[in-house]
């Protein structure tokens, strides 16, 4: 993405409500913090992140998560709007605050949580990677805050920025989203500041593609992304985690099914966004659905979200999918799926086919030995010849039946991603017997190894010495 515009559209500026409260270190009055109070959780202010933030796997509480939003305006306030860049002096990274600001930020009646929370913020880390200058993969983590004060005569708090996290909000020009904290600030739960996070990522005019399913005349509407449930688990930290030196486990697994994941994260969530933009406060709110083709007991591997806005509302009935209504579907009505070539059709179509027989054999070798070993190799190249001399009329045949099984396997993201040991069972056991029989009416069995001999001599029937 090169960048994600509220779903909002442009929102009215608080003003200067926030600048002055930022520069000036005094105790607001009664009047004046009602005032802050009220713009702050009714007009809508926004703030632009890296989608590296929105994406990282950091557990926070609810107050927590309001306080980075309220560091944002900060950011955003004092380097981002005076187009200033990370600052060299570590100095100008405080800020100053107050309990009038901790209590916009938990509530008034909320003041020591809300300190507790900023005190624990301090020992967050955001997982990061990167690339170096030689092609190395550096992993580490990083603070949002790295020092916090609280100054017991003047009962106020010193909060430094961590210079690490400023790149992600302060002159993001490529893979940014757009964040509505006006809105975010008042999320009752923790599950639906994230997943309004995430969404906001794809309801501007965004538009998921899979090259997979174009091909074959399905193309995602806009606003519609399918997420892997890995993925999903990720984003709400539900996984245990362990230190990758030490094997430590850091955090516990929660929600282990997905029953438990639709209870306590997407229903939830879903129900506080579809208040909130029905009561004309909120951006966006969202339908999903599972992954269609699922059998009964089998686990869920992905869920689609249906992002709905102002500007891109739900067509049918203004609320959550129930059982009765028309059903959802990801795919623009107006594509009709491609015509599916047969096997035999997609072979000549191939532009493989036009090659000579001696050609396709060393393609096939080829792509054999980007799996298999060189005994399996050789396995599969003879048992192809066999099936060529079996042939009278089109010997070639066998080898390019094998060629386009392979090629076809290789177009599926779970063969592509699997690790080398998935890859070759896959060919044995799959495309090799049941793709081949099922597409062209021939098979090869799996190749038998031979047994290592035992340490016995067979002529005398007792152990040899080795």
């Amino acid at each position: 993405m090169q960048g994600a515009a509220s779903a909002c559209g442009d929102s009215e500026v608080v003003g200067d409500a926030f600048i002055w409260k930022f520069n000036l270190n005094i105790m607001p009055k009664k009047n004046e913090l009602s005032l802050m109070h009220e713009l702050l959780h009714i007009k809508h202010q926004n703030v632009r992140w890296s989608n590296f933030l929105i994406k990282a796997a950091l557990a926070c509480s609810l107050v927590e998560k309001r306080a980075l939003y309220f560091i944002s305006l900060w950011v955003k306030s004092n380097f981002t709007e005076k187009e200033l860049g990370v600052p060299d002096n570590w100095k100008d990274l405080y800020m100053h605050l107050t309990d009038a600001d901790l209590g916009i930020i938990g509530g008034v009646k909320n003041v020591p949580r809300t300190y507790e929370s900023l005190k624990l913020l301090a020992r967050k880390l955001v997982p990061v990677s990167y690339i170096n200058d030689k092609g190395e993969r550096v992993c580490g983590r990083i603070h949002w805050i790295d020092a916090f004060y609280y100054n017991t005569s003047t009962k106020e708090y010193d909060v430094r920025i961590s210079p690490e996290i400023l790149p992600y909000m302060i002159n993001v020009e490529r893979n940014f989203t757009t964040l509505d904290v006006g809105e975010a600030m008042t999320f009752q739960s923790k599950v639906t500041q994230k997943i309004y996070e995430f969404l906001s990522m794809y309801s501007g005019n965004y538009r998921y593609t899979d090259a997979e399913l174009k091909a074959n005349g399905y193309v995602y509407a806009k606003n519609v992304i399918p997420v892997d449930i890995e993925q999903l688990r990720n984003l709400f930290c539900l996984d245990e985690v362990r230190d990758s030196r030490t094997g430590k486990i850091e955090q516990g697994e929660k929600y282990p099914n997905f029953n438990s994941i639709k209870r306590f994260v997407l229903e939830k969530a879903q129900k506080e966004l579809y208040s909130h933009f029905m009561a004309g406060t909120g951006c966006l709110w969202f339908d999903y659905q599972v992954e269609d083709g699922l059998k009964r007991g089998r686990r869920v591997k992905k869920v689609i979200f249906y992002i709905y806005t102002k500007k891109s509302p739900k067509e049918g009935p203004v609320r959550p999918w129930q059982e009765g209504d028309e059903a959802l579907t990801p795919y623009e009505k107006n594509f009709e799926p491609a015509t599916k070539l047969t096997p035999h059709q997609k072979i000549h179509a191939n532009p493989l086919y036009s090659l000579d027989v001696n050609s396709k054999e060393y393609v096939l070798s080829d792509l054999l030995k980007r799996y298999l070993d060189g005994d399996e190799v050789n396995y599969y190249m003879r048992m192809a010849m066999l099936e060529m001399n079996r042939r009278l009329f089109n010997k070639t045949d066998a080898i390019m039946q094998m060629i386009q099984v392979i090629l076809d396997k290789e177009k599926q993201k779970s063969f592509r991603t699997g690790s080398a040991s998935y890859r070759r069972k896959n060919l044995i056991y799959y495309v090799f017997t049941s793709n081949l029989k099922e597409d062209y009416g021939w098979s090869i069995p799996p190749m038998k190894k031979e047994k290592p001999t035992k340490g016995k001599d067979s002529s005398e029937g007792r152990k040899v010495n080795r």
